[in-house]
């Protein structure tokens, strides 16, 4: 290791398989999906550990947190301005030679890097350049963006100040039918590149961008220098798979205990296989010895263990809302203090702005990496909406009311109609709300000249 960079191989924090696990928490697959996940009880039989996996279900909390806090900073395309360059125009249409724009590339790459933490953009340019613009656009011989996932990244260095300067990762360069991929290695540095094919062959290359061409957007921010934190919904993952054998816990209680058991007293003269030929039912007559002291009856099993189980199962749903920053949301009993709950959306709210900020930035790094392949300039102006409309309106409305029963009056009473239209209202188009707004103003202004009239009278 040099004085001027460190060398890191891969943090042993997370290993390839709980990257694994962390997509099929997900999506829903792997072992949810064939029931792998499911912990075998000590003294379970292979059948009906069998049978139980068949019977698996998954409740998938996972996908909506992550979901959760990717969408409200993509709900809006974001603002882009930059100085007219065809090539970048062309670029934020089709970003990825698949004719997916800017703003849905960044939307996967943002889910890919909310769920493990962070993703790696790569910028790469097209091999061949024809010698004019027309061609180029028509070709679109122009640099073009992939995702590089965590799992993928073999090793990487960093400069003295944690800026990445090289970075070894694997990727296919092809898939056949039978989903068989054909791999290759590469490497970049800041002043070359090299193709390591699975057969063997390597290419190898320099480049002149002085930079790395690779961005990392993360999830939130870390630690300069730290490349590859652990992901923040790892915790949410393993809780979920909790929460996936304890569904499956509660249903094998349910199957075994949920019918009462009938009890019948044996007079002196009936034997056990006499009692086992009574056949019972809603449509059949139970006939039994009258001089018993005892008649049949039903008991039923405890309920206790069930009703602790559940118990459990809400609490740790409840848990999993927590730790993703999402402890007001439906469905979660709410906190009784309004300062609480303002502080909980304040924090949400927080959360995703910073994650739009990674996202700007990154925007930004992936547009001077565009000027250095293209030698041209963008000088792009990228801004992601920091109104994510998580607010509690009800709440909102309640204190628009009690803000107007105060009795001000003037205008501390059209601030507050305002700020109530502009929360109930949020969604309605521009030209309706600006209508609705002019409306309150033109009330208000009614309300003066009343006033002033009724003083002259």
């Amino acid at each position: 290791m040099t004085e001027a960079s460190r060398v890191s191989a891969i943090d042993p924090i997370l290993g390839l398989e709980d990257y694994q696990f962390l997509a099929d928490a997900y999506y829903g697959s792997g072992g949810f999906k064939d029931g792998n996940y499911l912990v075998k009880h000590p003294r379970e039989t292979p059948e009906k550990y069998q049978k139980r996996k068949e019977l698996a279900y998954y409740l998938n909390y996972v996908a909506p947190v992550v979901n959760s806090h990717v969408n409200p900073v993509f709900l809006k395309e974001p603002e882009r301005e930059w100085q007219e360059n065809k090539l970048f125009s062309t670029f934020t249409e089709d970003a990825d030679t698949l004719g997916t724009s800017l703003t849905r590339f960044m939307k996967r790459a943002g889910l890919i890097a909310k769920l493990q933490a962070v993703a790696f953009i790569v910028i790469d340019n097209a091999a061949e350049q024809p010698g004019n613009m027309a061609d180029v656009l028509k070709q679109r011989a122009l640099p073009y963006v992939y995702i590089v996932q965590r799992s993928q990244v073999k090793s990487y260095k960093t400069n003295k100040a944690g800026r990445l300067i090289e970075l070894t990762y694997t990727v296919a360069s092809e898939t056949s039918e039978s989903g068989q991929a054909a791999l290759e290695t590469w490497t970049w540095t800041t002043s070359s590149w090299t193709c390591l094919h699975a057969d063997g062959k390597e290419k190898t290359g320099d480049h002149q961008l002085g930079r790395l061409p690779i961005v990392p957007l993360y999830a939130k921010p870390y630690e300069p220098g730290k490349v590859l934190p652990q992901s923040e919904f790892y915790a949410i993952a393993r809780a979920n798979k909790r929460l996936y054998n304890l569904c499956s816990e509660i249903d094998e209680l349910i199957r075994n205990q949920a019918f009462n058991i009938l009890t019948y007293p044996m007079g002196e003269s009936q034997t056990e296989d006499d009692v086992k030929e009574i056949v019972t039912g809603t449509e059949n007559a139970l006939p039994y010895d009258g001089q018993l002291s005892n008649s049949p009856g039903f008991i039923a099993p405890d309920s206790a263990p069930l009703e602790q189980l559940r118990q459990e199962r809400k609490d740790l749903i409840t848990e999993i809302y927590r730790m993703a920053e999402l402890s007001h949301v439906t469905g979660v009993e709410t906190k009784n203090s309004g300062v609480a709950k303002q502080w909980d959306f304040q924090n949400t709210n927080q959360v995703l702005a910073d994650f739009a900020l990674n996202c700007e930035d990154s925007e930004r790094e992936i547009a001077r990496v565009f000027e250095l392949w293209t030698n041209t300039r963008v000088a792009l102006y990228s801004n992601y909406s920091d109104e994510f409309g998580i607010v509690d309106v009800a709440a909102a409305l309640d204190d628009a009311g009690n803000a107007l029963d105060l009795n001000v009056g003037g205008q501390f009473d059209v601030e507050v109609k305002k700020k109530a239209a502009s929360v109930y209202l949020a969604d309605l188009p521009e030209d309706r709300f600006d209508a609705v707004m002019k409306d309150i103003d033109r009330q208000a202004e009614d309300a003066q000249r009343a006033a002033a009239f009724t003083e002259e009278v």
